[in-house]
Formats: C-alpha cells, structure tokens, sequence
C-alpha cells in the first residue's frame, strides 16, 4: 500500500485521492463527535435504501449500525514519522440511509450524517538508553487512531444523493460509501472512502444475505487506494437485524514540511496553476460548497 503512495522522485503533497473517492457532498466545519449518523436523525428517515443492480433500488425498514476503528499508519518509518496534533480530526461524511446527503450549504443540517472525529494521538514505541529496555507501546509507525459510529448508508443514484430528503434520485445507481478526509500537518492530504459493497464481502452470505453488495460492483481489493479492510465482524445490537464492526487501516504519507494551505487550495483545481485534481473531471470531485458555490445559488442542494 505504501508503495503505491510514493511518486518516483518523491512524495506528492497535492491532494490524494484514493480510488473512486470523492469530495462532491464534502461541507467544511463540521462538528466535534464520534457518531456520524446519530440514531435519532436516521430515524427521520423511512427506508434505509439499497440497489442490488444499478437500475432498483430495494427499501428496508430497519437501519444496519457500524462501529468503525482506524488506524493510522504512517509510510514513513522510525523518525520521519511525523507525529500529529492533539487536535487533529478525521472529517467523515457519507449518504442518509434513505440515500440522500444533507444540506451542504453553511448553516443548515449541520452534522446530519457529518462528523469531525478526533483522533486519538499513539506515543511511539523507544529503547531506554540506561536500562536497554524496550517501550512499548504501539507499532512505531501507528500516529493515532480513531473511532467512530454510524449507520450504513444509502446508495445513491446520478443525482449522487445531492437532492433534498423529500426528493428522490435516479437510476443508474451505486453504492453507499463512507467518505474520510484528513489534513495534518507533516502529511499529505488525503481523501479515500468505504464502499458498503466491499463490505459486504467480507460478512458471511447467511448473515449479510447480500444486503449491501451491488450486482456487478468492484470487488473488495484489501490493500490498495491507502485503505486496508482489515477485519468485518458482524454484532449483535438490541433492536436490529445486523449490527457490524469494522476495522481498517489507513496509510499517511508524510510530506516533510508545514503547509498552510486552504481548504479550497487543497481541493479546488481553479486556484493553482497547476491544480490538484485537474486529471479528473472536476466538478464530479471537488466540494460543490467550497469550489462552486455559485452553483448553490440554483439548485436546492
């Protein structure tokens, strides 16, 4: 995984961007909290919806909760490990489980299926000099974790879930994800995401009974994008049908130097020269809210 990070002459410090991720429904600012759906919220909504095939969508009337450990990881090892800050936070963002994101514009549905997670900061591991005995506390190229809750999200459709609740979006439509964006200083920016069809491979079929795979979607790879899927399991939970707990590891490239760019330069292809996501189109990437406000003016998004 650490591999495919690195560029042949060095480390990139633009924006990565880890498969099929994007950044389209992303909203700045969103609040401090570790669960990203609340259960009260989710409940607003009258059908968690899911396509088995990119032209139906199937309604369920129960909701699947996820707990979801990561590990962050960095690919520089021993001391070009950067540490990061005490206040770091891992913005996460994803689909309703009716399918549909909330509001991105400022103000409005603030922190309906949006979080920013703290992340819990590991002290590495050393030798003590006089007595040579080792500390150990954690691998030395873990710099934190982080820990959230959330309830599986909708699939969403070529509208990509940015209508209002009420409304609906249309065929062809694809599967729920996870959206995680995290930008430390000493890193690399990074975006990936967690697609609830890889999921499903990994919970057995009499359990999972196909709820979230899509007919024809991209199988679960396990280590690459700067993601790895270490574990799936499915829980018990009062009240609900399936419950699953997810472990995952996510893979940091550190850049070697302080940056104090905006979110905008980090995102938006229009304010470089030489852009940051200009090799894709753009407007299917990069936040609507931050690159293309104006846009907001016209569409009830």
């Amino acid at each position: 995984v650490c591999d495919s990070r690195f560029l042949p002459n060095g480390v990139d410090t633009s924006l990565y961007v880890g498969g099929e991720a994007t950044a389209q429904a992303y909203k700045p600012n969103a609040p401090i909290k570790t669960s990203v759906c609340d259960e009260s919220s989710s409940s607003d909504y009258n059908a968690h919806k899911v396509a088995h095939w990119s032209f139906w969508r199937s309604d369920y009337k129960d909701f699947v909760p996820i707990f979801i450990k990561g590990n962050l990881l960095s690919c520089n090892s021993g001391d070009a490990a950067a540490s990061i800050g005490n206040e770091a936070t891992l913005e996460v963002w994803q689909p309703r489980p009716n399918g549909t994101y909330s509001s991105i514009r400022p103000g409005i549905e603030e922190g309906d299926c949006r979080a920013s997670v703290p992340i819990t900061t590991t002290t590495k591991s050393y030798t003590d000099d006089d007595s040579n005995i080792a500390i150990a506390t954690d691998d030395i190229n873990r710099i934190g974790t982080v820990e959230f809750e959330t309830f599986a999200p909708g699939s969403i459709g070529i509208l990509n879930g940015l209508v209002p609740s009420s409304s609906r979006d249309y065929l062809p439509y694809k599967p729920g994800a996870i959206h995680m964006f995290l930008n430390v200083e000493g890193y690399q920016p990074f975006l990936i995401e967690l697609s609830m069809s890889e999921l499903n491979d990994w919970i057995p079929a009499k359990i999972s009974k196909g709820r979230f795979k899509l007919s024809g979607g991209k199988s679960s790879s396990n280590n690459s994008d700067g993601i790895e899927i270490l574990s799936v399991t499915p829980k018990s939970r009062p009240g609900y049908e399936l419950a699953i707990e997810v472990e995952i590891n996510l893979f940091l490239v550190g850049n070697g130097k302080e940056t104090h760019d905006t979110i905008g330069d980090i995102f938006c292809s229009h304010n470089l020269q030489r852009g940051r996501l200009n090799w894709i189109p753009s407007f299917f990437k990069e936040p609507i809210s931050v690159c293309s406000a104006a846009y907001m003016d016209f569409f009830a998004l």
